[in-house]
């Protein structure tokens, strides 16, 4: 297993701190870069690596950017889900 750190994000995309999940893509929107000279070797297992999902956001520009370079993303290891379906369900088991 390695990490090919094949991905950059453009200047001048904001911090999504308060944007919602539209305005998150959008900010994302072609934003993502793939470095070709950092991409896996063809065929490789990938998985996305994100700390936190909120919305998908980045998780999706990420592997759109890495399907348009011909790479295949499997799936995807987040540290913390705060999605608001998490968020929901959570607050409903602790009968809040």
């Amino acid at each position: 297993m390695g990490i090919a750190r094949a991905l950059r994000l453009a200047r001048g995309v904001r911090d999504s701190v308060g944007l919602d999940a539209a305005q998150r893509a959008a900010n994302l929107a072609g934003q993502v870069g793939v470095r070709r000279s950092r991409l896996p070797p063809p065929g490789a297992a990938v998985l996305l690596v994100d700390d936190v999902v909120t919305t998908g956001a980045t998780l999706a520009a990420c592997r759109d950017a890495l399907a348009a370079a011909g790479v295949a993303v499997r799936g995807a290891v987040v540290l913390c889900d705060a999605t608001p379906e998490i968020r929901r369900v959570a607050s409903a088991r602790s009968g809040g």
